[in-house]
């Protein structure tokens, strides 16, 4: 089991997807062990590693990343962890394709991300989930239409928010800071294929 107090100890670059986003991608796509996972841009690797942990052995994390300084940086947090055996990182666009076939889900954190739908379309088994992350509304109507074009199914939006709370003897009320807008989650799912009849 990961120690999720690791992803204090890692380096950071570009903004990662914390523990409140990533634990809410992994339960509504239903990733879970021995699954197989795309994932772009790798960032950081946090979500990588927080991925291959729910995967499990049996499993597999294909996380691409077309920047080589963020791919290296995602490469060591993911050495750091003992992770190299089930997350693969390629340097390479999503935009140019997805190799894998067949995969369990799909998760687009990057800018322009409905221009990699069709690819995540090809490359989802039937009734395997799409997943992006937004950090605005301008991008998710984007990529919700991209979804629709492309053939999926059953879209649904949410926005994970975090508030604290304080127990006390004279009262119990929400802290007053907490760990709100991060981004939105955009989940769909590949349909399966209807049977000629």
């Amino acid at each position: 089991m990961l120690d999720l107090n690791i992803f204090d100890k890692l380096k950071r670059g570009p903004q990662v997807v914390v523990l409140k986003d990533a634990a809410v991608i992994a339960g509504f796509a239903g990733i879970g062990s021995g699954d197989k996972v795309v994932e772009a841009g790798s960032g950081s690797g946090f979500l990588s590693i927080y991925l291959a942990n729910a995967v499990g052995k049996d499993g597999k994390v294909y996380s691409y990343e077309w920047r080589e300084d963020f791919h290296k940086l995602a490469a060591k947090n993911v050495a750091k962890v003992g992770m190299e055996a089930i997350v693969e990182l390629k340097q390479k666009s999503i935009f140019d394709g997805i190799e894998e076939e067949n995969v369990d889900a799909v998760i687009l954190d990057l800018a322009d991300s409905e221009k990699a739908v069709p690819h995540a379309f090809n490359a989802l088994r039937e009734g395997g989930v799409l997943v992006g992350f937004h950090p605005n509304v301008e991008q998710i109507k984007k990529f919700t239409d991209a979804c629709k074009a492309a053939g999926f199914s059953e879209s649904k939006v949410i926005e994970t928010i975090v508030r604290d709370w304080l127990i006390r003897d004279r009262g119990s009320r929400p802290a007053n800071t907490g760990l709100m807008h991060t981004g939105f989650l955009s989940f769909t799912v590949k349909p399966a294929l209807k049977p000629m009849v």
